[in-house]
């Protein structure tokens, strides 16, 4: 059974080549291989089509379109993969760019071996340096951030530095315990001293930072705040993951087998 499901994501894989050969020629940046509802191809004279008028082929510079109630899952050129949410905007621009222009977008970058064009995504509020990773970022109005499940980031402004404000966690009251087990009768008042200074909130200046796995960051002008990952945005990467299923296994799986050849 794992046996003919490998084959089955790697003849999708080889489908998907021979589609990128054929729309070279054209300067094809990417195609959208997955639609639910209504979505659109804007160009960049602003004339709007639907997908399938072009074989759901997206040229540079062009931009995918998501409405209310839609979803779009879309394969690049360059080793990536995207699903857009409802009402989401996304401009493929050159090999290894890519600019959110709203909404809400999951990202999977397999890792690349060997020099390559460096991979990123450009927002309002981040330039978002890519790795081999699984992301999303979302701009809904004042609501705008990254939460990255695997791999690294850089985030870098487009401005002025960022305040970053990032919350130490606690470590495990046991092993506090453990360390203050002579000093019992005043345990409880000390664990909540020692809880509290560790939970203050750490602010730095930088132009950039590196986002670990994860971890979300929140924005606000400038102003950054860092957080664990919680369980509600799991859940969105596990609905994104589910809706691209095909597509994102078979991408894992080419990667791990391209590890395993290093």
């Amino acid at each position: 059974m794992k046996n003919l499901l490998l084959i089955k994501q790697l003849a999708l894989l080889m489908v998907l080549s021979i589609s990128w050969l054929s729309a070279q020629a054209d300067d094809f940046r990417a195609r959208i291989v997955k639609v639910q509802g209504e979505v659109y191809i804007i160009n960049s004279k602003g004339e709007q089509r639907k997908p399938e008028k072009s074989q759901n082929l997206v040229n540079k510079m062009e931009t995918v379109v998501t409405k209310e109630g839609s979803k779009a899952v879309v394969q690049f050129d360059d080793g990536a993969m995207s699903v857009l949410d409802e009402k989401s905007s996304l401009r493929v621009e050159q090999t290894g760019w890519l600019s959110q222009l709203g909404g809400k977008v999951y990202y999977v970058f397999r890792k690349v071996f060997g020099k390559k064009k460096p991979r990123k995504v450009k927002t309002k509020f981040a330039t978002i340096g890519i790795r081999g990773t699984t992301f999303i970022v979302y701009e809904e109005g004042d609501n705008k951030g990254v939460a990255l499940q695997e791999g690294k980031l850089n985030i870098e402004s487009p401005g002025k530095d960022y305040e970053i404000r990032r919350q130490q966690q606690t470590d495990d009251f046991e092993a506090f315990k453990q360390q203050a087990q002579e000093r019992a009768e005043a345990l409880d008042q000390e664990y909540s001293d020692y809880k509290s200074n560790l939970n203050r909130e750490f602010v730095e200046y930088k132009k950039s930072f590196d986002l670990e796995a994860n971890r979300v960051v929140s924005f606000d002008d400038n102003r950054v705040s860092e957080k664990e990952l919680s369980d509600d945005f799991k859940m969105e990467f596990d609905d994104f993951k589910n809706f691209s299923k095909d597509y994102i296994d078979a991408y894992k799986e080419l990667d791990s087998m391209e590890n395993e050849s290093y």
